[in-house]
Protein backbone atom coordinates (compact mmCIF):
# COMPACT_ATOMS: atom_id res chain seq x y z
CA UNK A 1 0.00 0.00 0.00
CA UNK A 2 1.25 3.47 -0.87
CA UNK A 3 1.88 6.00 1.90
CA UNK A 4 0.01 7.59 3.59
CA UNK A 5 -2.09 4.76 4.94
CA UNK A 6 -5.51 6.07 5.88
CA UNK A 7 -8.21 4.05 7.55
CA UNK A 8 -11.63 4.57 9.06
CA UNK A 9 -13.36 3.10 12.09
CA UNK A 10 -15.77 0.27 11.37
CA UNK A 11 -19.27 1.78 11.60
CA UNK A 12 -22.20 0.15 13.32
CA UNK A 13 -23.57 -2.52 11.04
CA UNK A 14 -26.88 -4.36 10.99
CA UNK A 15 -25.67 -7.84 11.76
CA UNK A 16 -22.53 -9.74 10.87
CA UNK A 17 -23.84 -10.36 7.36
CA UNK A 18 -23.23 -6.69 6.56
CA UNK A 19 -19.50 -6.83 7.39
CA UNK A 20 -18.35 -7.97 3.95
CA UNK A 21 -20.44 -5.35 2.17
CA UNK A 22 -19.23 -2.61 4.52
CA UNK A 23 -15.57 -3.48 4.04
CA UNK A 24 -16.07 -3.53 0.26
CA UNK A 25 -17.60 -0.05 0.38
CA UNK A 26 -14.80 1.30 2.59
CA UNK A 27 -12.20 -0.06 0.16
CA UNK A 28 -14.08 1.40 -2.83
CA UNK A 29 -14.10 4.81 -1.14
CA UNK A 30 -10.31 4.80 -1.14
CA UNK A 31 -9.56 3.98 2.48
CA UNK A 32 -6.60 1.67 3.06
CA UNK A 33 -7.73 0.12 6.32
CA UNK A 34 -10.27 -0.27 9.08
CA UNK A 35 -10.13 0.01 12.86
CA UNK A 36 -12.46 -2.46 14.58
CA UNK A 37 -13.65 -2.31 18.18
CA UNK A 38 -13.03 -5.72 19.74
CA UNK A 39 -16.51 -5.69 21.28
CA UNK A 40 -18.18 -5.25 17.86
CA UNK A 41 -18.56 -9.03 17.79
CA UNK A 42 -18.83 -11.47 20.74
CA UNK A 43 -15.22 -12.62 20.39
CA UNK A 44 -14.63 -12.52 24.17
CA UNK A 45 -16.85 -14.05 26.84
CA UNK A 46 -15.86 -13.39 30.47
CA UNK A 47 -12.27 -12.80 29.51
CA UNK A 48 -11.95 -15.88 27.32
CA UNK A 49 -11.74 -15.98 23.55
CA UNK A 50 -14.76 -17.31 21.67
CA UNK A 51 -12.74 -18.97 18.90
CA UNK A 52 -15.63 -19.68 16.48
CA UNK A 53 -16.39 -15.96 16.36
CA UNK A 54 -12.75 -15.02 15.83
CA UNK A 55 -12.47 -17.54 13.00
CA UNK A 56 -15.65 -16.23 11.39
CA UNK A 57 -14.48 -12.61 11.54
CA UNK A 58 -11.08 -13.60 10.13
CA UNK A 59 -12.72 -15.37 7.18
CA UNK A 60 -14.27 -12.07 6.11
CA UNK A 61 -11.33 -9.78 6.88
CA UNK A 62 -9.01 -11.91 4.77
CA UNK A 63 -11.19 -11.32 1.73
CA UNK A 64 -10.19 -7.65 1.55
CA UNK A 65 -6.92 -5.89 0.79
CA UNK A 66 -7.09 -3.66 3.83
CA UNK A 67 -4.95 -3.18 6.92
CA UNK A 68 -6.66 -3.67 10.27
CA UNK A 69 -6.19 -2.10 13.68
CA UNK A 70 -8.20 -2.63 16.85
CA UNK A 71 -9.77 -0.66 19.67
CA UNK A 72 -10.30 -2.23 23.08
CA UNK A 73 -13.86 -2.69 24.32
CA UNK A 74 -15.23 0.14 26.43
CA UNK A 75 -15.49 -1.93 29.62
CA UNK A 76 -11.75 -2.44 30.13
CA UNK A 77 -10.54 -0.68 33.30
CA UNK A 78 -6.99 -1.41 34.39
CA UNK A 79 -7.63 0.68 37.52
CA UNK A 80 -10.40 -1.67 38.68
CA UNK A 81 -9.54 -3.07 42.13
CA UNK A 82 -12.47 -5.48 42.48
CA UNK A 83 -11.58 -7.91 39.69
CA UNK A 84 -8.28 -6.77 38.20
CA UNK A 85 -7.53 -10.29 36.96
CA UNK A 86 -10.68 -10.26 34.80
CA UNK A 87 -9.67 -6.98 33.16
CA UNK A 88 -6.21 -8.38 32.47
CA UNK A 89 -7.81 -11.48 30.97
CA UNK A 90 -9.95 -9.34 28.66
CA UNK A 91 -6.86 -7.40 27.58
CA UNK A 92 -4.81 -10.56 27.04
CA UNK A 93 -7.61 -12.07 24.94
CA UNK A 94 -7.91 -8.82 22.96
CA UNK A 95 -4.19 -8.93 22.16
CA UNK A 96 -4.41 -12.56 21.08
CA UNK A 97 -7.36 -11.70 18.84
CA UNK A 98 -5.26 -8.93 17.29
CA UNK A 99 -2.53 -11.47 16.57
CA UNK A 100 -4.96 -13.89 14.95
CA UNK A 101 -6.68 -11.20 12.87
CA UNK A 102 -3.41 -9.50 11.86
CA UNK A 103 -4.39 -6.26 13.58
CA UNK A 104 -1.16 -4.33 13.97
CA UNK A 105 -2.31 -1.93 16.71
CA UNK A 106 -4.54 -2.19 19.80
CA UNK A 107 -5.76 1.13 21.24
CA UNK A 108 -6.50 1.57 24.96
CA UNK A 109 -8.06 4.58 26.69
CA UNK A 110 -6.14 6.33 29.47
CA UNK A 111 -9.25 7.80 31.17
CA UNK A 112 -8.80 9.83 34.41
CA UNK A 113 -5.77 9.58 36.66
CA UNK A 114 -6.90 8.78 40.19
CA UNK A 115 -5.51 10.24 43.41
CA UNK A 116 -4.92 6.78 44.87
CA UNK A 117 -1.24 5.83 44.70
CA UNK A 118 -1.96 2.08 44.87
CA UNK A 119 -4.49 2.29 42.06
CA UNK A 120 -2.06 4.15 39.84
CA UNK A 121 0.70 1.65 40.63
CA UNK A 122 -1.68 -1.13 39.57
CA UNK A 123 -2.48 0.81 36.40
CA UNK A 124 1.21 1.28 35.58
CA UNK A 125 2.09 -2.33 36.34
CA UNK A 126 -0.76 -3.56 34.13
CA UNK A 127 0.55 -1.53 31.21
CA UNK A 128 4.07 -2.84 31.72
CA UNK A 129 2.71 -6.38 31.69
CA UNK A 130 0.54 -5.65 28.65
CA UNK A 131 3.42 -4.08 26.72
CA UNK A 132 5.54 -7.18 27.26
CA UNK A 133 2.69 -9.43 26.14
CA UNK A 134 1.95 -7.23 23.11
CA UNK A 135 5.58 -7.48 22.06
CA UNK A 136 5.48 -11.29 22.20
CA UNK A 137 2.33 -11.30 20.06
CA UNK A 138 3.59 -8.77 17.51
CA UNK A 139 1.04 -6.09 18.41
CA UNK A 140 1.71 -2.43 19.19
CA UNK A 141 -0.18 -1.20 22.25
CA UNK A 142 -1.20 2.47 21.93
CA UNK A 143 -2.65 4.46 24.84
CA UNK A 144 -5.11 7.15 23.81
CA UNK A 145 -5.49 10.57 25.40
CA UNK A 146 -9.05 11.23 26.53
CA UNK A 147 -11.08 14.44 26.77
CA UNK A 148 -11.58 14.15 30.54
CA UNK A 149 -7.86 14.33 31.30
CA UNK A 150 -4.92 16.55 30.41
CA UNK A 151 -2.19 15.17 28.15
CA UNK A 152 0.78 15.18 30.54
CA UNK A 153 -0.23 12.06 32.57
CA UNK A 154 -0.66 10.10 29.34
CA UNK A 155 2.81 11.08 28.18
CA UNK A 156 4.16 10.27 31.63
CA UNK A 157 2.73 6.76 31.39
CA UNK A 158 4.64 6.11 28.17
CA UNK A 159 7.81 7.45 29.77
CA UNK A 160 7.43 5.24 32.85
CA UNK A 161 6.61 2.08 30.93
CA UNK A 162 9.55 2.79 28.60
CA UNK A 163 8.81 -0.12 26.30
CA UNK A 164 8.97 -0.01 22.47
CA UNK A 165 5.76 -2.05 22.39
CA UNK A 166 3.77 0.71 24.11
CA UNK A 167 3.27 4.05 22.43
CA UNK A 168 0.60 6.74 22.35
CA UNK A 169 -2.45 7.27 20.19
CA UNK A 170 -3.16 10.94 19.54
CA UNK A 171 -6.90 11.51 19.40
CA UNK A 172 -7.24 15.00 17.96
CA UNK A 173 -10.85 15.44 19.06
CA UNK A 174 -10.16 14.50 22.67
CA UNK A 175 -7.09 16.74 22.90
CA UNK A 176 -8.96 19.72 21.43
CA UNK A 177 -11.87 19.37 23.85
CA UNK A 178 -9.58 18.92 26.84
CA UNK A 179 -7.47 21.93 25.84
CA UNK A 180 -10.53 24.16 25.76
CA UNK A 181 -11.94 22.82 29.03
CA UNK A 182 -8.75 22.60 31.09
CA UNK A 183 -7.22 25.72 29.50
CA UNK A 184 -3.99 24.39 28.07
CA UNK A 185 -2.39 24.97 24.68
CA UNK A 186 -3.71 22.39 22.20
CA UNK A 187 -0.75 22.42 19.81
CA UNK A 188 1.75 22.34 22.66
CA UNK A 189 -0.03 19.25 23.99
CA UNK A 190 0.22 17.62 20.55
CA UNK A 191 3.95 18.40 20.57
CA UNK A 192 4.33 16.63 23.92
CA UNK A 193 2.79 13.47 22.47
CA UNK A 194 4.67 13.47 19.16
CA UNK A 195 7.87 11.72 20.36
CA UNK A 196 5.78 8.79 21.61
CA UNK A 197 3.28 8.47 18.76
CA UNK A 198 2.41 5.05 17.41
CA UNK A 199 -1.09 5.74 16.11
CA UNK A 200 -3.44 8.62 15.27
CA UNK A 201 -7.20 9.16 15.42
CA UNK A 202 -8.31 12.06 13.27
CA UNK A 203 -11.72 13.39 14.22
CA UNK A 204 -13.13 16.87 14.60
CA UNK A 205 -15.45 18.83 16.86
CA UNK A 206 -16.32 22.40 17.86
CA UNK A 207 -14.12 22.48 20.97
CA UNK A 208 -17.16 22.82 23.24
CA UNK A 209 -16.78 20.45 26.19
CA UNK A 210 -19.96 18.90 27.60
CA UNK A 211 -19.58 18.78 31.41
CA UNK A 212 -22.07 15.94 31.75
CA UNK A 213 -19.26 13.74 30.40
CA UNK A 214 -17.65 14.20 33.85
CA UNK A 215 -20.56 14.99 36.16
CA UNK A 216 -23.16 12.49 34.93
CA UNK A 217 -21.88 9.96 32.41
CA UNK A 218 -25.15 7.98 32.11
CA UNK A 219 -27.05 11.14 31.13
CA UNK A 220 -24.27 12.10 28.72
CA UNK A 221 -24.44 8.68 27.09
CA UNK A 222 -28.22 8.96 26.77
CA UNK A 223 -27.92 12.14 24.70
CA UNK A 224 -28.21 11.26 21.02
CA UNK A 225 -25.20 11.99 18.85
CA UNK A 226 -27.38 13.92 16.40
CA UNK A 227 -28.61 16.22 19.19
CA UNK A 228 -25.11 16.78 20.58
CA UNK A 229 -23.79 17.37 17.09
CA UNK A 230 -26.45 19.95 16.29
CA UNK A 231 -25.52 21.93 19.41
CA UNK A 232 -21.80 21.17 19.16
CA UNK A 233 -21.65 19.46 22.54
CA UNK A 234 -18.63 17.36 23.39
CA UNK A 235 -17.00 14.49 21.52
CA UNK A 236 -19.20 14.52 18.42
CA UNK A 237 -16.82 12.64 16.10
CA UNK A 238 -17.33 14.57 12.90
CA UNK A 239 -14.91 14.07 9.97
CA UNK A 240 -11.59 15.92 9.90
CA UNK A 241 -11.94 19.46 8.49
CA UNK A 242 -15.68 19.57 9.30
CA UNK A 243 -15.11 21.31 12.66
CA UNK A 244 -12.68 23.74 14.25
CA UNK A 245 -9.49 21.74 14.85
CA UNK A 246 -6.45 23.24 13.04
CA UNK A 247 -5.48 20.02 11.30
CA UNK A 248 -2.80 21.53 9.11
CA UNK A 249 -0.96 22.67 12.23
CA UNK A 250 -1.40 19.23 13.82
CA UNK A 251 -0.10 17.42 10.73
CA UNK A 252 2.87 19.78 10.50
CA UNK A 253 3.84 18.92 14.07
CA UNK A 254 3.51 15.21 13.23
CA UNK A 255 5.53 15.31 10.01
CA UNK A 256 7.95 12.62 11.23
CA UNK A 257 5.15 10.26 12.24
CA UNK A 258 5.26 7.02 10.22
CA UNK A 259 2.17 5.15 11.43
CA UNK A 260 -1.33 4.91 9.99
CA UNK A 261 -4.08 7.51 10.25
CA UNK A 262 -7.57 6.48 11.34
CA UNK A 263 -10.41 8.84 10.45
CA UNK A 264 -12.58 8.17 13.48
CA UNK A 265 -16.01 9.66 12.90
CA UNK A 266 -19.66 8.65 12.61
CA UNK A 267 -19.12 7.13 9.20
CA UNK A 268 -22.74 6.22 8.49
CA UNK A 269 -23.82 9.86 8.91
CA UNK A 270 -21.50 11.05 6.14
CA UNK A 271 -22.06 8.46 3.41
CA UNK A 272 -22.13 11.04 0.57
CA UNK A 273 -18.79 12.47 1.72
CA UNK A 274 -16.73 9.46 2.85
CA UNK A 275 -14.63 9.21 -0.31
CA UNK A 276 -13.92 12.94 -0.28
CA UNK A 277 -13.00 12.78 3.42
CA UNK A 278 -10.17 10.33 2.78
CA UNK A 279 -9.10 12.29 -0.29
CA UNK A 280 -8.93 15.53 1.68
CA UNK A 281 -7.08 13.95 4.59
CA UNK A 282 -4.64 12.30 2.21
CA UNK A 283 -3.94 15.58 0.41
CA UNK A 284 -3.34 17.51 3.63
CA UNK A 285 -1.02 14.81 5.00
CA UNK A 286 1.05 14.83 1.81
CA UNK A 287 1.13 18.64 1.76
CA UNK A 288 2.34 18.70 5.37
CA UNK A 289 5.51 16.85 4.34
CA UNK A 290 6.47 19.26 1.54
Amino acid sequence: MAWPLIGVNLPKIKGFEALNETLTRIKDEGFNGVEINIESFPMIIEGEICQPWVDLVRSVLEMHELFYTAHIGRGLDLRDTNRPELHRAVLASSLEICRQLNMRVLVLHYEIKSQDFKVEEQFLDAHRWAADLAGKLGVLLCVENIEVEIVEPVVELAQKVDNPNLKLNLDTGHAFLAANYFHFDFLKAVSLMVPYLGHMHLNDNTGTFEELRITNRPVYDSMTMSWRREFGKGDIHIPPFFGKIPFDDVLALCKDYSGVYICEYTYNDYTPFNASVQQMVRKHIIDSRK
